[in-house]
C-alpha cells in the first residue's frame, strides 16, 4: 500500500506540474510577467503563503517576489491579508476568470490602439511616395488616429514644438511626449488653459494662456497639424508641410487673439 500511495502521489504531482506550466504560459500570453505567473501557480496549490514561503517554494529572488505579488494583487488575482508578515492567497477560480477576461480586453484595446497608430503613420508616408514633388495636406479622421498622428509628430521633433490647445483632454494625451522633449531640451511653446503641468514642462516650456478655441501643432517649423471637432465623437485633423500653412500656424502663437503671454 505505501508503494501504491507513493506512485499515486507522483502521478498527481506530475499532473499538477503540467497544469501549472499551462497556467503560467497562459498568464504570460495575457501580459503577466514571468515571476508573477510563477508566484500565482504556487499560490493556487496553497491555502495561503507569505512572500518568504513563496521564495522557498518557487526560487523567485527575494528582490523580485514583492513586485510579483504586487502585480498579482493589482490584477485582482490574489487577496492580501495584512499582518507581519503579510499573507497571500489566490482568489476563487470564478474571480480569476473575470479578472483574466478584463486583462484580455485591455490587451485587445492596446493592440487596437497600436493598429490605429500604425495606420495613422503609414498614411502620410504613402501619400508622399505617390506625390513626392508636391506639398502635402491630408486629413486624418477619428480621435485615435488624430492623437496617434499628433503623438508621432511630437515624438519626431528635434528643435521646436509649438502647441495651441484649448482642449485640456487632448493636451493631456500629448503631455507625456512633450515632457520627454523637455528633458531633451527641445524648445517648447505651449498655449494651454490654466492647468497644472508636468514639472519638466512647467520648468522648460514657454507658456502662454490660450485665448481661442483651437488645436494647432507645429513641429520644427516644417509640419503643422490643425484639429477640428476635438470635443466631438468624430474629430479630424489636417496636416501639411506646406510653408504657408506652417507659417499661419506659427502666427497663431504670435497673435494676442489666440495667446496671452503669462
Amino acid at each position: 500500500m505505501p508503494e501504491v500511495r507513493t506512485q499515486a502521489n507522483t502521478l498527481l504531482e506530475d499532473a499538477a506540474r503540467s497544469s501549472s506550466e499551462k497556467i503560467a504560459a497562459t498568464l504570460r500570453e495575457l501580459g503577466l510577467r514571468g515571476y508573477a505567473a510563477d508566484a500565482f501557480c504556487a499560490l493556487v496549490r496553497l491555502p495561503e503563503a507569505t512572500a518568504g514561503a513563496l521564495v522557498a517554494k518557487t526560487g523567485i529572488p527575494d528582490s523580485k517576489v514583492y513586485y510579483a505579488l504586487d502585480e498579482l494583487a493589482e490584477r485582482g488575482l490574489v487577496a492580501v491579508q495584512a499582518g507581519k508578515p503579510k499573507t497571500y492567497r489566490a482568489v476563487p477560480s470564478r474571480d480569476v476568470a473575470s479578472h483574466l477576461d478584463r486583462m484580455l480586453d485591455e490587451k485587445h484595446g492596446r493592440e487596437r490602439s497600436a493598429v490605429a497608430r500604425v495606420a495613422a503613420l503609414i498614411e502620410p508616408l504613402q501619400a508622399a511616395a505617390k506625390t513626392p514633388a508636391t506639398e502635402l495636406a491630408y486629413v486624418v479622421k477619428g480621435l485615435a488616429n488624430v492623437l496617434a498622428r499628433a503623438q508621432a509628430m511630437v515624438a519626431a521633433a528635434r528643435r521646436e514644438v509649438v502647441v495651441l490647445a484649448s482642449q485640456e483632454r487632448f493636451f493631456r494625451k500629448l503631455e507625456p511626449e512633450l515632457a520627454k522633449l523637455a528633458r531633451r531640451r527641445v524648445r517648447l511653446k505651449l498655449a494651454v488653459p490654466k492647468i497644472a503641468l508636468d514639472k519638466d514642462l512647467a520648468r522648460i516650456a514657454e507658456i502662454r494662456a490660450i485665448a481661442c478655441d483651437c488645436l494647432i501643432l507645429v513641429v520644427d517649423r516644417q509640419q503643422v497639424l490643425t484639429v477640428s471637432g476635438a470635443d466631438t465623437e468624430s474629430p479630424y485633423g489636417i496636416t501639411s508641410t506646406d510653408e504657408t500653412l506652417v507659417r499661419l500656424g506659427l502666427e497663431y502663437w504670435e497673435s494676442p487673439r489666440c495667446c496671452v503671454p503669462g
